[in-house]
């Protein structure tokens, strides 16, 4: 029997998000990511 999991890497929910000056997208350097709690 196998078993697939599927997990995804989110954000952290204690983290402030930050955007790209240029409004572009959000700024990912120095970002702590944590699991998906929800999957």
């Amino acid at each position: 029997m196998k078993i697939l999991v599927a997990v995804k890497r989110v954000i952290d929910y204690n983290v402030k998000i930050r955007v790209k000056s240029d409004h572009s997208d959000v700024d990912l350097t120095n970002v702590k990511m944590a699991l998906n709690p929800f999957c």
